[in-house]
């Protein structure tokens, strides 16, 4: 009973989670509008008065990329996501809201502590941050919705239509 109980509760999170890259990837999908409204008023404006505004569209580019990368990292769960999110958040805070020398040292050495930790302690495939069995359960999800055809690909129907062969079978 236990078992089923942190079943279904992975799964109410998984679901959760697909739901709020929903709503992220819609909110996204609405700011690149935006992007378009800026790109024009910086020609229409006279070059003295653009810096204002291309630092405003700077960063509401650099925060649809957040976004994004936030996404990727609900959707893959991997450490080396985590870091490129964390990578992207310290590039806006350095490019939008540094006004001192000390916020730009601070964020380079931040940005290079985060490079290390990816090139020497990531290794080369993308390790899991959380490792249940069913953490597949969101990228089938993905799949189902935009795809029409269902070819078993969630973990659960390979076991549950192959139980007793052991090649089709994941371990953990």
């Amino acid at each position: 009973m236990n078992n089923k109980i942190k079943k279904s509760m992975e799964r109410a999170v998984n679901v959760l989670e697909f739901a709020i890259a929903l709503i992220i990837l819609i909110g996204i999908a609405v700011g690149l509008f935006d992007l378009v409204k800026y790109f024009v008023l910086i020609i229409k404006t006279p070059p003295i008065e653009t810096y204002d505004i291309f630092h405003t569209f700077l960063g509401h580019c650099l925060l649809l990329l957040v976004g994004a990368e936030f996404i990727y990292m609900i959707i893959h769960h991997s450490t080396k996501s985590l870091l490129e999110l964390i990578l992207y958040v310290i590039a806006r805070k350095m490019l939008i809201y540094s006004h001192s020398m000390t916020d730009l040292v601070f964020g380079t050495v931040s940005l290079a502590f985060v490079f290390i930790i990816i090139r020497y302690l990531i290794p080369k495939e993308n390790t899991k941050v959380f490792t249940p069995k069913d953490r597949e359960f969101s990228i089938s999800l993905f799949k189902k919705i935009f795809k029409k055809e269902n070819k078993n690909t969630n973990i659960g129907d390979v076991k549950e239509n192959n139980p007793e062969d052991p090649e089709k079978q994941i371990t953990g």
